[in-house]
């Protein structure tokens, strides 16, 4: 394996819920002698990638945050999306998040808790959010190329978290075929039984997917009115992508699945 690869695959085994990582479980997870995991984790750390915390105990290092912040200044998705991202929130309540796929995983790239009292924690979108339970997981694998995604499907753990949970390849690859179509995805109880997500694609000014706007919703409140969380995602999405320069008067104009068109201010 490339050396590229190697580090980004160390890099991604570091998320919120296991910040921490020893040696002997990235030589475990990646499939590498001890020996080699001890020279990888090291020589990462001699370049800031990593930090040790104490003897063969390794956690990101503060290149990662230099890093990020250049990328949060410059990044143009991010750019274009914070302005719609702060303002879903704060007009619908939900939590938003601007997720893109890394390999196998996902990574939110910009992210606000809805202010309702019962609401979804920003949280619930991270590198270890399943693919196949979530509506931004199911739109991004839509919009990759068929060989490439027939190909990582045939990889996925695809784990019935629920009984609502797609787990059979075929039932999947039908369903990511209609979600290309309609340009739109849902998963609803399907991760979580309380939990909905949904997510419509953001293009760039040539028509490429480059992120999916995600929102997650507490399934009793989305279940009441699913179009309109539909017409939030979709337009919302859209407006991003205006912003990058993507021009489609149809879509643009709040056109959902169906033909039906909705307008952004008439959502509630």
């Amino acid at each position: 394996m490339k050396a590229a690869a190697r580090i980004g695959q160390v890099l991604s085994h570091f998320t919120v819920t296991a910040p921490e990582r020893g040696t002997g479980e990235i030589a475990s997870l990646l499939g590498l002698a001890n020996s080699s995991a001890h020279e990888l984790l090291n020589g990462l750390a001699e370049t800031g990638l990593l930090q040790k915390q104490a003897p063969g105990r390794f956690r990101l290092g503060p290149l990662v945050a230099g890093l990020a912040q250049v990328l949060a200044n410059t990044d143009g998705v991010i750019e274009a999306a914070r302005p719609v991202v702060a303002r879903t929130a704060e007009d619908h309540g939900e939590t938003v998040h601007v997720v893109t796929l890394t390999g196998r995983h996902l990574a939110a790239l910009s992210a606000q808790t809805g202010n309702r009292p019962v609401g979804v924690a920003r949280g619930v979108i991270s590198s270890e959010t399943p693919l196949h339970a979530v509506g931004a997981g199911k739109l991004l694998l839509a919009q990759m190329p068929t060989a490439e995604l027939l190909r990582l499907i045939e990889t996925l753990e695809l784990t019935g978290f629920t009984d609502r949970t797609v787990t059979a390849r075929s039932h999947l690859r039908d369903q990511l075929s209609m979600i290309r179509e309609d340009g739109f995805a849902e998963a609803v109880g399907e991760w979580h039984r309380d939990l909905a997500t949904c997510a419509a694609p953001i293009r760039s000014h040539a028509g490429v997917c480059v992120a999916a706007f995600s929102l997650a919703v507490p399934l009793s409140r989305y279940e009441l009115q699913p179009r309109a969380y539909r017409a939030i995602a979709i337009q919302a999405a859209d407006r991003i992508s205006a912003r990058l320069g993507w021009q489609d008067i149809d879509r643009r104009a709040g056109q959902l699945p169906g033909g039906k068109s909705v307008s952004w201010d008439d959502v509630a």
